[in-house]
C-alpha cells in the first residue's frame, strides 16, 4: 500500500494515483504498480553502467540474504556486530520516515523497523524488491520503489533517517547518489551506511572495495560546518554515520 506518495523522478512534480499506476501531470509519464511496487524504470532509461548493476542484482536476488551474511563475515566483520549496529541506529526511529537507498531485499532492515515508522525502500532491481515485499509482508507503512539512486522520487528535506548499506561501492555514480541523499534529508536528519574497504571474495563480482578517503570525499557533500561524519571500521567493513553538527 502506498501511503507515502512519491514524486516524479524526472520532473519532481506530484504524482496522481490512477488505479494501479501513478501519473505525472507535468511530463505525462505513467509509473505502474507491480505487486505493490512502483516501477519507475518502465518509463525512465538507465545508463549502460546502471543496467549492468541491475542485471547483476536481478540474478542474485533469490540467494542475496545468505550471500550478504557470507560476504560480511568473509572480510572479518561478524554478522552479529553488523546487524546490531544497524538495529541500534533504527531503534529510535519510531514515528519517523526512513529511506533505504539500494534497499535490495530489505534484509535485515525489515525486521528492525518500528511499527510506527514509514519505510521507503528503493532499488534498481525489481527482482530484489519482490523479495523485499515478501519480507515486509502486509506492513501498511512500507512503500517500495523501483528506481536508481540518482533520481530519488521525493521532494527536498523530507527524510528523517537514510540508510545506505553496501551501496556506495556498487553505484556507478556514488557522488550523485550522495547529493540526492543530501537533498532529501531533513536538516536534522541522520544517515547510516556501510561500505566495503577490503576486496570481496571472487563470488561477489558486483561489489568493489573503496578507500576510506574516497568515502570521505563522496560524503563531503554534507558540509562539515553543518554535519558531523563518524567513521568506524570493523574488519573489511566501514560503518559511517552522518548527523547534524551540534556546533553548526
Amino acid at each position: 500500500m502506498q501511503l507515502f506518495t512519491p514524486f516524479c523522478p524526472s520532473c519532481r512534480e506530484n504524482l496522481a494515483r490512477n488505479g494501479d499506476s501513478f501519473t505525472c501531470s507535468r511530463c505525462g509519464r505513467v509509473y505502474p504498480l507491480k505487486s505493490g511496487t512502483v516501477d519507475f524504470l518502465t518509463s525512465l532509461p538507465l545508463t549502460d553502467a546502471q543496467q549492468v548493476v541491475q542485471r547483476a542484482f536481478d540474478s542474485i536476488a533469490a540467494s542475496y540474504d545468505n550471500a550478504v551474511v557470507r560476504l560480511v563475515e568473509s572480510i572479518g566483520c561478524p554478522w552479529s556486530d553488523y546487524a546490531a549496529r544497524l538495529e541500534a541506529f533504527i531503534a529510535n526511529a519510531g514515528g519517523k520516515v526512513i529511506l533505504d537507498v539500494g534497499c535490495g531485499t530489505a534484509f535485515p532492515v525489515g525486521s528492525f523497523i518500528p511499527p510506527t515508522s514509514i519505510y521507503l525502500g528503493m532499488d534498481i532491481s525489481l527482482e530484489m524488491l519482490s523479495h523485499a515485499r515478501m519480507l515486509l509482508g502486509d506492513n501498511l507503512n512500507a512503500a517500495l520503489w523501483n528506481i536508481d539512486a540518482e533520481r530519488i522520487p521525493l521532494p527536498d528535506n523530507c527524510i528523517d533517517l537514510c540508510l545506505g548499506l553496501m551501496v556506495l561501492n556498487v553505484f556507478p555514480n556514488p557522488h550523485k547518489a550522495a547529493t540526492e541523499i543530501h537533498r532529501v534529508l531533513k536538516k536534522d536528519g541522520t544517515v547510516f551506511g556501510t561500505v566495503l574497504v577490503e576486496p570481496p571474495p571472487i563470488e561477489f563480482p558486483s561489489e568493489r572495495a573503496m578507500a576510506p578517503a574516497l568515502i570521505r570525499e563522496i560524503l563531503a557533500v554534507f558540509d562539515p560546518a553543518l554535519w558531523e561524519l563518524t567513521i568506524d571500521i570493523k574488519g573489511g567493513v566501514l560503518f559511517f554515520h552522518v548527523e547534524k553538527n551540534v556546533q553548526g
